[in-house]
């Protein structure tokens, strides 16, 4: 049952579009990169480099660490610090933006700069809350 799924899942994966990505999130990570800082997607899904190439993001990104990289999903903080290993960053020079609680608590339990968007903002150990992704460039300014 959970490989078909897992199936159907992958399936629907291939629908997503470029389109699928709003210009906010687009224009966000061209302005961080312009400014010279690094940028890496940590994930616990196994499909996230799929999912990246198919919203023409794949190349965004200077690292990516995924579900196929880690033991341990969040709200281990694993895949974060996988992707500031491959950036060369320490975990106090690196904000994870998450729109999970597992995320946050993650990024918290690393030793990360915890940012919330979406839900996770009802989190009370997020240091900063942004409603969209370019409110981030008022934090790194």
């Amino acid at each position: 049952m959970l490989k078909k799924k897992n199936n159907t899942y992958r399936e629907l994966l291939n629908t997503l579009t470029p389109e699928f990505v709003n210009n906010d999130v687009r224009d966000t990570l061209d302005e961080l990169k312009s400014r010279g800082i690094k940028i890496a997607i940590g994930s616990s899904s196994k499909n996230t480099k799929l999912i990246l190439s198919r919203v023409g993001l794949l190349n965004a990104f200077n690292a990516i660490a995924d579900g196929t990289d880690i033991k341990n999903s969040k709200p281990d903080p694993e895949v974060f610090l996988v992707a500031a290993q491959r950036i060369g960053l320490e975990p106090k020079e690196c904000i994870v933006v998450e729109d999970a609680f597992a995320g946050i608590d993650a990024a918290v339990a690393g030793g990360f700069v915890p940012v919330a968007i979406g839900d996770a903002c009802a989190h009370k150990k997020a240091k900063y809350r942004i409603t969209v992704l370019s409110d981030l460039l008022k934090i790194v300014e």
